[in-house]
């Protein structure tokens, strides 16, 4: 059997901060003490790398991975360089920092990193808010103007959130999530952050946390127009259930299937697969893995090379399902 037959599943790397909190421990018992604000649940990345937790691939971190099958692993359209796509699990107990990350340009031209972050929010539980984006009147100057002034948030488009919201935020979109927030997030493999303004807190070392106000000022898109989550009714999927396509850009394609049995594949690219609630399995051709929710799975191209994968939910069980692929 082939090393990529079957999906693969990942140790979390949860990483504590300030603005973290305790809500993931309903569902992860390996839950550190402290604020915890983040579980990288898939990631290439020096900062928090993914490593494989069951079957034969046991111990083999995701860079090892992509570096040794590469197409196999991501899909026919991949071209070298680390595992495209992130998935984060976040947990806003307060306030993140107003910010705002690069374009693939401004990252290779700062010469930061070869892709900035283009990303979307999925909201899996009602409250909390975020800001994103500025008013239809904001420029440059009035944005500089009401940071100095002190009264940044009159410029933001404010939102308050319920579960299933989406929110799809492009490079170079300024945002900041609010207290209450439980989300999942798909992003571009990136951890370049702009910080602009964090509340006037210090960080957990007791110190204010650095601002990168000129590089923010100058990365920030003030004409992207933003009026709330995103438009996404449910339809049937031949697949079975219905499904909800959250968003589709250069980078990555998001959707939520709710259903007693789905599927997937055949397309030459990877799927990355999100339970967010119910039980079962997730099989290819060579065998099943047990479906769990919040766990995050990746079935590989060569996975769906040999045919589909399916999702099948345990007896008196609904699978509620984020589905990701790269580009």
């Amino acid at each position: 059997m082939h090393d990529l037959a079957l999906p693969l599943t990942f140790r979390p790397v949860y990483q504590t901060l300030m603005w973290g909190g305790r809500r993931m421990k309903t569902w992860r018992k390996d839950l550190p003490e402290g604020p915890i604000g983040e579980s990288w649940d898939l990631a290439d990345h020096t900062r928090g790398m993914s490593v494989i937790d069951q079957g034969p691939l046991t111990g083999t971190t995701l860079r090892e991975l992509t570096r040794s099958h590469g197409k196999a692993l991501v899909g026919n359209r991949f071209e070298g360089g680390d595992f495209p796509l992130m998935v984060k699990l976040i947990d806003a107990n307060d306030r993140l920092s107003v910010q705002v990350h690069p374009d693939d340009r401004m990252a290779q031209a700062l010469k930061i990193g070869p892709r900035g972050k283009t990303e979307c929010w999925m909201m899996i539980a009602d409250g909390g808010e975020v800001f994103i984006g500025t008013k239809s009147s904001c420029n440059r100057d009035r944005f500089a103007s009401a940071l100095r002034d002190g009264c940044l948030v009159k410029q933001l488009n404010h939102f308050t959130c319920k579960d299933g919201d989406v929110f799809f935020l492009a490079a170079r979109t300024v945002h900041a999530l609010g207290a209450g927030c439980l989300l999942y997030e798909i992003q571009q493999t990136c951890d370049v952050t702009f910080r602009i303004d964090d509340w006037g807190r210090r960080g957990l070392d007791g110190k204010p946390r650095p601002l990168h106000v000129e590089k923010a000022l100058n990365t920030i898109d003030y004409s992207h127009a933003i009026d709330g989550p995103a438009r996404a009714p449910a339809v049937p999927h031949p697949a079975g259930g219905t499904i909800r396509r959250l968003a589709s850009c250069p980078y990555f394609t998001v959707e939520e299937r709710k259903a007693v049995a789905t599927g997937g594949g055949g397309e030459s690219r990877c799927s990355i697969v999100i339970c967010i609630s119910g039980e079962g399995s997730l099989s290819t051709s060579a065998g099943a893995v047990k479906l769990m929710p919040m766990r995050t799975y990746l079935v590989p191209a060569a996975a769906a090379f040999a045919g589909s994968w399916k999702a099948v939910a345990a007896s008196g069980s609904t699978l509620r399902l984020l589905v990701s692929s790269p580009a």
